[in-house]
């Protein structure tokens, strides 16, 4: 694939990600009263939060398929997707057996934009910067581009 069509797919998954993410949260901006002021607060919070839990663990799981052969993206994703998925499931079901409806939503929230910073983290961004990307083949290790300023110390 060209380099320009990869950062154009890479700007779109971006794009798309961003488009859910604020579909998804937008409804938590029109609330009223004290109780969904709380909510919207820690709506925002693991909006953001699990967005940048879940780009590190994406850039983690670029480099631990990278890392030996045999791996894929649907792997990582299956090792980083399951814990939070039933963590996130078993927060769901604890709130609605307690009666509690509203924080049902924070939860949701918070596995969706983890999930979404890991997505955008494996594929988006390196597609973006003109890598290469596979979900379901193996990913040809990053090419040192040069010592930084950083690296001499």
């Amino acid at each position: 694939m060209k380099a320009w069509r990869r950062k154009l797919a890479g700007t779109l998954w971006l794009a798309a990600w961003c488009a859910v993410l604020y579909t998804f949260a937008a409804p938590w901006r029109r609330l009223g009263g004290l109780e969904s002021e709380r909510l919207r607060y820690l709506e925002w919070w693991v909006l953001f939060g699990g967005v940048a839990a879940g780009y590190a663990a994406g850039r983690l799981a670029r480099d631990w398929v990278q890392g030996a052969a045999g791996r894929s993206h649907a792997r990582a994703l299956r090792v980083a997707l399951y814990p939070p998925a039933a963590l996130a499931a078993a927060g769901l079901a604890g709130l609605a057996a307690a009666g509690e409806r509203g924080p049902v939503g924070v939860a949701a929230t918070a596995f969706l934009a983890y999930w979404a910073g890991l997505d955008v983290a494996f594929g988006a961004v390196p597609l973006m910067e003109g890598k290469p990307y596979s979900f379901l083949g193996e990913l040809p290790a990053d090419e040192p581009e040069g010592l930084s300023a950083w690296d001499r110390f």
